[in-house]
């Protein structure tokens, strides 16, 4: 697939798709029911007590919405909003279990145990007097509460020498065995913070950096993000780490066990200060690229180079090219959320930004690149209404109120979580998608790790199921698709990780579609994809063979009736079992 591609420097890309409206966002944190301030600790405290706060979104509650998780900051609780699924939310936090007191930081939220209900995994440095042991591991009651179990599963202290520093936690299956391993990190390299804890199937974890190849750079690295994520379609995922001073790593996944980093050797490792990393198909070609947050300055003798963007050419080789696409100034950044938020079909870019104890970064406005169909990003935040000028460490988006288009949520480090939502005008088509897992077989819950690619026209429109792991933050499990004035997408094909492969056609736009790789149910009249469902892609399914059947009696399943014609009557027998 790499042998007849071009790298075209102009960056113009035409997708096919018809651009949407100007994006536009409301803040509507007073109406939200989110009223949280995150007072980070102090600096006599933790040297570096401005980059913490972090942020978590699952369907904690399996209500069909998602929820809001907050670590606590010292002086208070962690905090727990479960929405409604109006976009109004409620603090469940004391009735849940949340209780302590806490140094709490990065956030990462999956199914780890595989019984249906996402958990959440923290980072932190102690209670307020900053004492290692108290990394959190909250295991997920059937929706009621959450327990702490870091303990039993050797968890807990992470980072075990002070100053700890902690950073992030995200999950990934890097050894496609179906369950979810995952991996924390540290600003502070020599404390052991950084880390492969591999997920042995029985309860355990064992640290597995050594073996793997990891450890040498992980010494040496102030760990900042990591993903999990296949750059090459081999069914293989590669593991993106972000650290700060020229410490990121691209872990490439020989399948042996062993990874090999090929950072400095195929065009990664330009970002100075990288802090946060996002996968995303910046010029719509079908094949994901790398965005990494860091710090801009125009002053050459600062070190600060900006951004990087990190363009996939070959296979695991890269031209950085933030400048020639536009995002490469965005102050001092640390998380990105990829999004297409106008929903025309090519992923925009929010970044949270700012810095409390650097002047010249204080009081940023946050930043949201557009992804103009040039080919190039422009920052459009002030015409959008992102007008928040705080210290933001973090930032996730997500359907807050169930409509289709996805909103976005900042916390500030000192300061209060704002909720935005998306109200752009015109907003082209859309697509979410749910995953199931199958961890027997290889596929981690919520089809951790999994490419769903929607092919309309000549274009194909990719998403990678990664947790949507940046600085601090994680989730929604997720994939959204941006589609622009498509009213059918031709093919809809999901690579699940252990090299199983669903196809879906004619498929309609503006829904939300659950998807498993290994249904089990009845057969249903009008299930055509066989995943326990009836509902608009089997519509589609039907839609399309309307009429006589081509060769009847055989190949015309959409004619349920079995009268040699796809007409009304059919129709009745699939809505009959609609969403069954």
């Amino acid at each position: 697939m790499w042998a007849d591609r071009i790298l075209v420097m102009s960056l113009a890309v035409s997708t096919g798709i018809a651009c949407a409206g100007d994006i536009q966002f409301t803040d509507i944190t007073a109406e939200s029911g989110i009223d949280y301030f995150y007072d980070s600790p102090g600096n006599s405290l933790m040297s570096q007590g401005h980059f913490f706060g972090g942020i978590g979104v699952g369907d904690f509650d399996r209500n069909g919405s998602d929820d809001l998780f907050f670590p606590g900051s010292g002086t208070s609780t962690d905090r727990l909003y479960l929405n409604d699924g109006t976009g109004h939310f409620t603090d469940v936090s004391a009735a849940w279990g949340l209780v302590d007191i806490h140094l709490g930081n990065g956030i990462g939220v999956a199914d780890v145990d595989d019984d249906g209900w996402l958990d959440v995994i923290m980072t932190s440095a102690g209670d307020p007097g900053g004492n290692p042991g108290a990394y959190r591991f909250y295991r997920n009651v059937e929706g009621t509460g959450f327990v702490n179990i870091a303990v039993e599963l050797g968890l807990n202290e992470l980072a075990p020498l002070n100053p700890q520093q902690p950073t992030f936690v995200s999950p990934g299956d890097y050894d496609v065995d179906g369950d979810i391993d995952l991996f924390y990190g540290s600003w502070q390299p020599l404390n052991g913070g950084n880390k492969l804890m591999r997920n042995n199937g029985d309860g355990t974890f064992t640290n597995v950096s050594n073996e793997t190849g990891m450890e040498g750079a992980f010494n040496s690295s102030r760990g900042w993000s990591s993903t999990v994520v296949d750059m090459n379609q081999d069914l293989l995922p590669e593991v993106l780490w972000v650290g700060d001073f020229h410490r990121s790593h691209y872990f490439k996944n020989t399948g042996t066990g062993v990874f090999d980093d090929l950072a400095g050797q195929n065009g990664t490792n330009e970002d100075q200060n990288g802090m946060g990393g996002v996968v995303l198909d910046a010029n719509v070609d079908g094949v994901l690229d790398w965005f990494v947050t860091s710090i801009f300055d125009d002053d050459d003798k600062s070190g600060h180079n900006g951004n990087a963007l990190y363009i996939q050419y070959a296979e695991h080789e890269y031209l950085q090219l933030a400048g020639p696409y536009g995002v490469l100034d965005s102050g001092w950044a640390w998380t990105a959320c990829a999004v297409d938020f106008d929903q025309d079909g090519r992923e925009d870019l929010a970044v949270a930004n700012g810095n409390s104890r650097k002047v010249q970064y204080t009081d940023e406005v946050q930043s949201l690149f557009r992804n103009d169909p040039s080919g190039t990003f422009y920052n459009v935040a002030a015409a959008s209404g992102l007008t928040l000028d705080c210290a933001s460490t973090s930032c996730v988006s997500f359907d807050l109120e169930n409509d289709g288009d996805f909103d976005l949520v900042f916390l500030c480090n000192d300061g209060d979580v704002v909720v935005y939502r998306n109200d752009t005008v015109d907003q082209g088509a859309w697509l979410q998608i749910d995953l199931g897992g199958d961890p027997e077989n290889g596929i981690p819950p919520y089809g951790l790790n999994t490419r769903v690619e929607a092919i309309v026209g000549d274009t194909t429109f990719v998403r990678y199921m990664d947790g949507k792991s940046c600085y601090g933050a994680c989730g929604p499990q997720t994939l959204h698709f941006g589609l622009g004035d498509a009213e059918i997408i031709d093919v809809l094909e999901v690579s699940w990780i252990n090299g199983k492969v669903t196809v879906l056609e004619n498929v309609p736009v503006n829904q939300v579609l659950f998807i498993d790789p290994n249904p089990d149910c009845d057969p249903l009249e009008g299930d055509f994809d066989q995943n326990c469902l009836v509902d608009g892609v089997d519509l589609g399914t039907m839609l399309g063979a309307w009429g006589a059947c081509p060769e009847f009696p055989a190949d015309c399943p959409e004619d349920i009736n079995n009268d040699g014609i796809v007409n009304g009557a059919d129709l009745s027998y699939l809505l009959n079992n609609w969403s069954q």
